[in-house]
């Protein structure tokens, strides 16, 4: 789906993951502008290399024993997309206290920055079967280092 992420700090020092791609057909309406819908799924895609990029990707949390439960999204929908446009959804780890981790994104369109979407997720760490618990201190502290600026 993307091209290789990039990766920065934004003003406040947070790790910022761009993940950049071109929209497709089925992500639209009749009229080609991109389904409310499909954002929510780039949020994941956003999350899912920001995870990666880190250095620590989901799979690999699972491995370890601790599923990520979506228990909220936000969308605040700015102007729409639209087919073949290439956006990027920048993604931030906004919150991480010690059951739960909120990612934060910004859609923008490549071509001019247009603001499309903004949103955030918030995750609640579950074991295996579906019981809240704390995420392991060895995986904070590997996130930790990875995102927080030195």
């Amino acid at each position: 789906m993307s091209e290789t992420p990039t990766v920065h700090r934004d003003a406040q020092d947070r790790l910022v993951v761009e993940t950049r791609f071109r929209v497709r057909y089925h992500e639209t309406d009749a009229m080609r502008i991109v389904h409310h819908t499909a954002y929510i799924a780039w949020f994941e895609e956003g999350r899912s290399e920001f995870t990666r990029a880190i250095g620590y990707p989901y799979s690999q949390m699972e491995a370890d024993g601790v599923l990520l439960a979506v228990v909220e999204v936000v969308a605040r929908y700015h102007r729409p997309a639209r087919y073949d446009e290439e956006v990027i959804v920048s993604t931030c780890l906004a919150e991480f206290p010690s059951r739960s981790m909120t990612f934060t994104y910004e859609v923008r369109r490549a071509a001019g920055g247009d603001l499309l979407v903004t949103g955030s997720t918030k995750h609640i760490s579950t074991d295996a079967q579906g019981k809240v618990r704390r995420i392991p201190e060895e995986m904070r502290e590997r996130i930790l280092r990875a995102t927080v600026a030195s």
